[in-house]
Parts: C-alpha cells; structure tokens; sequence
C-alpha cells in the first residue's frame, strides 16, 4: 500500500465544515455512478415505514414506545458521538464548539433514551471538537480537542465535579481516540492515523507522535469531500483489537463520510482492514440520512451490539449532524456487519435495559427573573458595566448549582433540534 499523504490540517478541515454549514441550503452536488459495492443487507425484521414520535415541546423522539425506535436517538446538532458503558450505566457526548458550559454528557440505560446530567467544561476553552470519553483505573477521563491542543479533564464521578483541563501540548492532532494495549499502557490515536503513548496517570504523554496505520481508501471515483482519515475509536473483543474511523470527509457531498474497520492482535499492529469497507456508507441522495460517518462500537444492554455515529437529515441539513444508532451483528470470521441499511424504516430496540428520560425542554418564556432549565452560551464573554446587559440565575446542569450569567442578548443561544 502506498504511504497516505499528510494528515488533513485541522484548520483547513474545520474552515471547510463552517463554509459547509453555511451553504446547508445549497442543492447537494451530483454523486458519481453507483459503487460497485452494494448496501448493507439489513439483518433486521421488516417493520412499517417510519412514523417519528414526539415528547417533550413537541420535540421528535426516537422511543416509539412498542419496541421500536427511529433515528435520531439525539436530534439536532451532536456530532462526533463518543460514549461510554459503565456498568449498566452508558454515557455519551458531542462536540460542542463554542457553546459553554461545554461537552455536556449525557445518561441513558437503554442507548435510545437519552438526558443531560452535567457538563464537564465550565470555562471556555475555545472551539471543542471530536472528544473521547474514557474509564479507566475507576476514574473518568474526557479527552478533548480544543483550539490548537489536547487537553484532558478527569473525575472521580461522572457527574462531577470535573477537573480543570490539563493541556497535553499536541498540537496538530484532532480526534482523539483512547486505548489500553494489551501491556496495559495507554495510548491515544488520533487522525492520520496516529499515535501518542500515555503516562499511566493519562494526564501527560510519553515519547513521541507516531504514524501507526494507513487507512483503507475508497476506489477513486467515489464523489467525497477529502480523504481526511479521523476519529480512530478502538475497543478489545476476544483476542483481537477493533479500529473503527471514518474517512472521505464530514461536510461535503451526501456520499462523503463514511466507517471503515480494521483489526489486529495488538495494539501495536499491524491492522488489516475488514474486507467489506466501508460497513456504512449513505449511496444515493435519496437516501433519509447523508454522511454517516465517525462511529463508536457499544455492547447493548442484553450483549447485542451497536454502532452509534452522526450524520446529516436529508431535507435538513440545516439541522447540522445529528446522532444515529444502528445495530451490527458479528459474522463468523470474527467481523462485524452494520445491520440498519439505509435506515428508512423504524429498527427494534436493543435488549434489555431500561427506559430513562429523553430529551430536555429547551423553551422559556422568560417571565421571571430565572430561568428554567440549563442553557449553553455560544462564545460567552464577561461584560462589565453594560448597561443594557440581560441578567438572569437558573438552573445549572443537575449536581453543579446555579447558573448565573449576565449578558448582552445577541450572545444568547439555545440549541433546537
């Protein structure tokens, strides 16, 4: 195999995510002849067509509470999924660029229903991108991209208090992906794909940055964005390591993203790559969901697995990228395949587990001086004397007391799906 170019400059990539967005309205550009590769054969049971459900505010739901559930599990903007099972217990969290408190996470018990119940960063810390939840040695670790570094929060409780970001002084790197090898060090990868060793603390790297794996790459007529190999997210099952990553490009055209796989005996490699790459991939315009990509493999509560990732609404892109899960099964040779298809039709619920609250309301009519629930701030900056500054004290997130905020109304932002 060739070697790989340069890894995508982080900069470029997320100039080029913001040019996207802001184009969201634009037509999608014209795919290329179908891939030769055909969809994923779903390994689900055929169920009626997609009949969305509703909860809180009217908001969409993806409980359709007879068994079954519809993409999204989180609508709205949360992309780059990373989540985490604890025990019974299953944590995730999304990019949260600039709105602060930031990286809120968020609790379900059955992968489908999903809260916030903290945010692990109070203060800001600039743009935050592509983060990596972890547990390890009974402590929780969020690794997290932000402005031109690294840097790491830790908590004995997941729901706080979190630590105050220690910079890990990487510059260059985006996404990054935790994993303990089989000697029981700990690394982190990140795009390109590469990788950095840590100290047995995770709060400080050893060595240098290395170029560990050169990612599967798609036949050259395939219409995507960039090659951009990201989001390297490893796990362990039985005797072989899984890397799961993304390449092609988050914000391009509908067939851009996509998740392809690779495997080895250790940590160290070498990888070879699931000869049915990509396991996703969105293959026509027509399909309900565009530019899936950046996936996370999760064990369910009754031992059936899933993928969770993000991808982009057909017909509401504006909405940015939303979070998808879709079931896999393993085949016999110790692989695994994406089991959803094009995920137009309702799929059933993973086993097991139970059902924990959804969502959050997002409305106030501000008719008293607090306000009702948690907010996110986009870009807040602290205003002294501002004489026609909005003052207010709500909730913060549950278990971090009381949000006070005073501030001059165009920096007010709410998330809506």
């Amino acid at each position: 195999m060739s070697p790989d170019p340069a890894p995508t400059d982080p900069a470029r990539r997320r100039s080029l995510l913001k040019l996207a967005l802001a184009g969201a309205g634009a037509a999608a550009a014209p795919l290329a002849p179908a891939a030769a590769a055909s969809a994923a054969t779903p390994c689900t049971s055929p169920v009626a067509a997609l009949q969305p459900a509703y909860g809180i505010e009217g908001q969409r739901k993806a409980d359709l509470g007879n068994g079954m559930f519809v993409n999204p599990i989180v609508p709205g903007d949360h992309p780059d999924p990373t989540i985490l099972k604890d025990g019974d217990d299953y944590y995730m969290t999304f990019s949260s660029f600039y709105s602060y408190p930031g990286a809120v996470i968020w609790h379900s018990r059955d992968l489908v229903n999903w809260f916030p119940i903290c945010a692990a960063l109070q203060n800001p810390l600039g743009s935050v991108w592509a983060m990596d939840l972890a547990k390890h040695g009974g402590r929780y670790f969020l690794y997290i991209p932000a402005g031109d570094s690294i840097y790491v929060v830790h908590a004995d409780n997941i729901r706080g208090p979190w630590s105050e970001p220690v910079d890990l002084k990487l510059q260059g790197c985006i996404d990054p992906g935790h994993a303990v090898g089989e000697d029981g060090k700990r690394y982190l990868f990140f795009n390109g794909v590469r990788r950095i060793a840590l100290a047995e603390d995770g709060l400080s790297t050893v060595g240098a940055l290395e170029h560990v794996y050169h990612p599967w790459r798609y036949p050259e007529d395939w219409v995507v964005e960039m090659f951009a190999p990201e989001g390297p997210k490893l796990f362990r099952r039985g005797e072989w390591f899984y890397l799961v990553a993304a390449v092609g490009g988050t914000s391009g055209p509908p067939t851009s993203h996509m998740v392809t796989v690779a495997r080895s005996r250790s940590v160290h490699g070498p990888w070879q790559d699931c000869p049915a790459n990509p396991i996703v991939r969105t293959r026509s315009a027509d399909e309900p969901w565009w530019s899936r990509g950046h996936a996370s493999i999760v064990e369910g509560p009754g031992g059936d697995w899933w993928m969770i990732y993000h991808g982009y609404e057909n017909g509401f892109r504006t909405l940015g990228r939303q979070t998808i899960l879709e079931p896999i099964e393993w085949t016999a040779d110790g692989w695994f395949r994406a089991c959803g298809g094009t995920l137009d039709k309702p799929l059933r619920k993973p086993k097991g587990g139970r059902a924990s609250p959804a969502g959050q309301a997002l409305s106030d009519d501000f008719s008293s001086n607090k306000v009702r629930h948690p907010v996110e701030l986009l870009r807040p900056r602290t205003r002294r004397n501002a004489a026609s500054a909005l003052r207010w004290q709500g909730p913060g997130h549950p278990g971090q007391g009381q949000l006070a905020c005073r501030l001059l109304a165009p920096h007010l932002h709410r998330r809506r799906p």
